[in-house]
């Protein structure tokens, strides 16, 4: 699920733009946007290929009044901006003759943008102010990371994201067709994975996507709506049965620091957390700390952890498994870097990551860190 929001943004914003443009005028955007003489407005949408302008003008310089029109291909996600500076824009979801209005100060534009025109312009005024109060929330948060526990600050994040979260899941079933749907879904994609999401938002996302489906028929966002719903739905079942240990964890053989072959199949009946990490890896290092006193631990019980390097360099893994105090034994590598098949094997992208298998040899944790660890191994126990 890695980097869902972002491929979700794409793959709208493709879709509503890889047409051949016609060249009627069937959109257009007016209204007054206060302290903001002179600077240009843009409409924009972002693709895969870059920003692509649809339509832009200047602000007038005695009341802030504007006016622009273009074309569009279809329905799909577009930003508005003001000025040269990215995040003063505010996404949108346009589609070929709406004729939005804007009425607010270039202060206030991406908190309030105090827009009207179309079905949804509501629903976007508010979400944008939930979204500027959710950043600030975030911003506090942030500034508590040295006095609460990665839990506690997961806490917090997840009940001030939830405000959001609600309001989303509401305005997409009271209106499962509005286009503002296609980003009111961003705020319920599982981006950091399934651990704390609602698996309420799959219902929501299936209506949605049935509802997308008898409007807007056989077209590319449509098609896009109903290709996430399907994939993070077969995300949140995979996580489900890796919850319910339904998965037997894929074996293979390494080999030690000291040549011989060291296989996942060796320690059936223990309870093994799988380590991918390397020595070039620094999220990877900060985390050797941590992997040592959870070895200290557990070290008396049958816990093993199976690092397994994504080096190519003996030296550098050998060289880092000393600096860092990694005392147990069970070390691997194929030396391959990032060529290793356990890549596609065990499916990720990025390291540090960890794999939990428990004494039956199925899997039942995955990407897990710090305290979600330490209390998943303490249930196996």
């Amino acid at each position: 699920m890695k980097n869902i929001f972002f491929y979700l943004l794409l793959i709208f914003t493709v879709a509503s733009c890889n047409e051949e443009p016609k060249q009627e005028i069937n959109f257009s955007i007016s209204g007054q946007i206060k302290d903001a003489k002179g600077l240009t407005v843009y409409i924009e949408a972002p693709s895969e290929r870059g920003v692509i302008p649809v339509a832009q003008t200047l602000i007038e310089e005695n009341d802030g009044a504007f006016e622009l029109e273009g074309n569009l291909p279809g329905l799909g996600f577009y930003q508005m901006r003001i000025g040269e500076n990215q995040e003063n824009s505010i996404p949108l979801t346009l589609a070929p003759n709406d004729h939005m209005k804007f009425n607010t100060n270039f202060s206030e534009f991406t908190q309030k943008p105090n827009a009207s025109g179309t079905s949804w312009a509501k629903t976007m005024n508010t979400y944008m102010k939930l979204m500027d109060e959710f950043n600030r929330k975030q911003q506090a948060i942030a500034a508590k990371q040295n006095t609460l526990s990665e839990v506690e600050l997961t806490n917090e994040f997840n009940a001030a994201k939830e405000v959001i979260d609600q309001f989303a899941r509401k305005k997409m079933l009271q209106d499962p067709t509005s286009p503002y749907n296609i980003i009111l879904s961003m705020s319920l994609v599982p981006s950091t994975g399934f651990d704390y999401w609602n698996p309420e938002n799959l219902i929501v996302f299936q209506k949605v996507a049935s509802a997308f489906q008898e409007k807007y028929g056989d077209t590319p966002t449509c098609n896009s709506f109903i290709s996430q719903y399907a994939q993070i739905e077969a995300g949140y079942q995979q996580y489900q049965n890796i919850q319910n240990g339904t998965i037997t964890a894929p074996n293979f053989t390494l080999t030690t620091p000291g040549g011989k072959p060291i296989s996942l199949a060796d320690f059936k009946g223990k309870v093994v957390l799988i380590d991918f990490w390397a020595s070039w890896c620094g999220p990877c290092r900060k985390e050797s700390p941590n992997l040592v006193k959870l070895y200290q631990t557990y070290k008396g019980k049958d816990f093993v952890i199976l690092s397994v390097s994504l080096d190519d360099k003996k030296d550098a893994w050998l060289n880092a498994i000393e600096k860092d105090g990694l005392i147990w034994t069970t070390h691997g590598s194929d030396l391959k870097g990032w060529e290793t098949p356990l890549t596609s094997l065990y499916g990720f992208e990025s390291i540090p990551h960890t794999v939990l298998v428990n004494q039956n040899g199925m899997i039942v944790g995955k990407g897990l860190r710090g305290e979600l660890l330490i209390n998943k191994i303490k249930t196996l126990f």
